[in-house]
């Protein structure tokens, strides 16, 4: 009998040592795969940020783009403008030129005309010599008519030329006339052509812009499909995360045994757990913690006191910098007031793994670790009717 109990024992002993010896070797393994994991999705997490910034590059240079475009398709607009004006001015031009020819060619056939009749009467003088005019005022039936016919052929002669000058005079300024106005036109044509090539230029310009903005917008296009492939793959990672770490907080079954002490020595209580005198208000107050200081204010690591994940890790009003661990079986370990956090949430941590750095953040008077055992979420400032401190959540019974 007593045989048998013996080989029993044994056995309970050995198949516990083989669950323990299966257990962690499998707990050790999820929690290598899910910091595996968590540093691929912070890889991830990187190339979105990468991808993002790049496409915040692309997406102002893109802006930049459309803005130079505008401006220059404004300044084609402008210059065709300027075509068409100076289009019409020439037109304008071509058109006085035009009339400034018929009057230059009247002036030059009065010209000829009066230059006809002045040599006509030339070769009658010299055909009929002086005495044409001598006989023409001998003729003259008085002394009188002598001198009206000597001045008439005086004004005749006079006329003559003086028409021939007028007439030269003229023609002069309306060859001058024209010659400005085809010096005008030529510099307006000039212009033209000017505006004809900076247009050209601009046209060129705006097609190169064209065609940097659409590989541009190519790019984009790749940006935002890799951010929305990097998306989908850290979704698909987080699940796989989520999965994992709920798994591995399946492998927590609570509190049992002593705790690790929280922080680095050296320490000293400086406030125990239950009703105390608020530092504050100076009023009768509970206090659901221990607040645990070190020597000289120091900022010594705080340490986690047993195995599990954390669900909380950032500012948490009075408790300032805090962080809660989730030991399974509804138990859950507070950390607050830290200055500085070394874990997140999802992190799994290890027994005696530094977590953090004692700090005076939130609600407090100095610096020092204020812990917390809760069990099923049971608030840590209670008031008791009986005045009397529920012991369960008095952290220094864990100890």
């Amino acid at each position: 009998m007593k045989a048998g109990i013996f080989k029993w024992f044994i056995y309970l002993i050995l198949t516990v040592f083989l669950i323990i010896s299966f257990a962690l070797p499998v707990y050790a393994n999820l929690t290598e795969e899910i910091e595996a994991r968590q540093q691929e999705l912070e890889e991830i997490e990187k190339k979105q940020r990468e991808e993002r910034s790049a496409l915040e590059q692309r997406l102002n240079r893109e802006a930049a783009l459309q803005e130079e475009l505008q401006q220059l398709e404004t300044r084609i607009h402008e210059l065709r403008q300027e075509q068409e004006r100076l289009a019409g001015d020439i037109a304008l031009v071509e058109v006085e030129i035009g009339q400034v020819e018929e009057e230059l060619s009247e002036a030059e056939e009065q010209l000829r005309y009066q230059e006809d009749l002045l040599k006509l009467r030339l070769r009658a003088i010299q055909q009929h010599g002086v005495i044409s005019y001598v006989e023409v005022l001998f003729e003259s039936s008085s002394f009188s008519d002598f001198l009206i016919r000597l001045h008439n052929l005086s004004l005749i002669a006079g006329n003559d030329l003086r028409l021939i000058e007028e007439i030269q005079v003229e023609r002069d300024i309306i060859h001058t006339w024209k010659e400005e106005l085809e010096t005008k036109k030529r510099n307006l044509e000039n212009m033209r052509a000017q505006v004809a090539a900076n247009e050209n230029e601009l046209e060129r310009a705006a097609g190169d812009r064209n065609v940097i903005l659409s590989e541009l917008q190519g790019e984009i296009a790749l940006n935002m499909k890799a951010i929305q492939d990097l998306e989908n793959e850290a979704q698909q990672l987080d699940e796989v995360i989520r999965k994992l770490l709920a798994e591995a907080a399946s492998q927590f079954s609570g509190l049992h045994g002593a705790l690790h002490y929280p922080i680095e020595a050296p320490t000293w209580i400086s406030s125990g757990y239950g009703w105390r005198r608020d530092p504050f208000s100076g009023a009768q107050a509970w206090h659901g913690g221990v607040d645990m200081a070190p020597h000289n204010g120091a900022a010594n690591y705080i340490i986690a006191a047993e195995e599990g994940k954390v669900i909380f890790s950032g500012w948490n009003g009075g408790y300032g910098n805090c962080i809660m661990i989730d030991h399974g079986g509804g138990t859950v370990t507070l950390y607050a007031h830290m200055s500085s956090l070394l874990v997140k949430v999802g992190d799994i941590v290890t027994r005696g793994q530094r977590i953090g750095r004692a700090g005076t953040t939130g609600y407090s008077t100095g610096v020092h670790l204020h812990f917390e055992v809760r069990e099923f979420n049971k608030p840590a400032i209670r008031t008791y009717p009986s005045g009397g401190a529920d012991h369960r959540y008095n952290p220094m019974n864990y100890f």
